[in-house]
């Protein structure tokens, strides 16, 4: 079977601010556009899996990072019909998806100033992992470009006050 390439977006509007993590598919047919793999919400109102098909991470409006984790192989892969349309749905199509699907979203928060527990992609690439989906060498590189726990927490002053 071919290997194809599978990568984490990581992107965010300012350095104080969280990075949100994506796992990006490219289509065979069209690598600029595939499928991403990522949760959705707020601390205050819960998070839930999204896949995004017909995805172009360059339309992005927020700067982003992509990075090669690692290989998988073709039949773990099914590909959105055609080029078409971005559209979201909830459905795990594929083995990457519903390795994806077996990782819980973040609960709400009653605090959300509290550190924030990220793990979900970790748990999602050790899932990979433990299948013989890819590479260990995707821990260490996911690992890599996680925040620490208490960064972009807190509340930002508005504005600056006049000494």
């Amino acid at each position: 079977m071919p290997l194809r390439s599978i990568f984490l977006v990581s992107s965010r509007n300012s350095q104080g601010q969280r990075a949100h993590f994506s796992i990006f598919v490219p289509s065979a047919s069209s690598p600029s556009i595939g499928t991403s793999i990522h949760v959705v919400g707020a601390p205050i109102m819960g998070y839930e899996l999204e896949f995004r098909r017909n995805h172009t991470p360059s339309v992005n409006e927020e700067p982003y990072e992509m990075i090669s984790i690692g290989q998988v192989e073709s039949s773990n892969i099914v590909d959105s019909s055609g080029e078409g349309n971005l559209f979201v749905d909830h459905t795990p199509r594929d083995n990457l998806e519903i390795a994806a699907s077996q990782v819980p979203p973040p609960p709400i928060s009653e605090n959300f100033m509290a550190p924030v527990n990220d793990s979900g992609p970790m748990e999602y690439v050790h899932r990979l992992i433990a299948r013989g989906l890819i590479g260990e060498e995707a821990a260490q590189i996911v690992q890599s470009k996680r925040d620490p726990p208490t960064h972009g927490i807190g509340l930002q002053l508005a504005v600056r006050r006049l000494a």
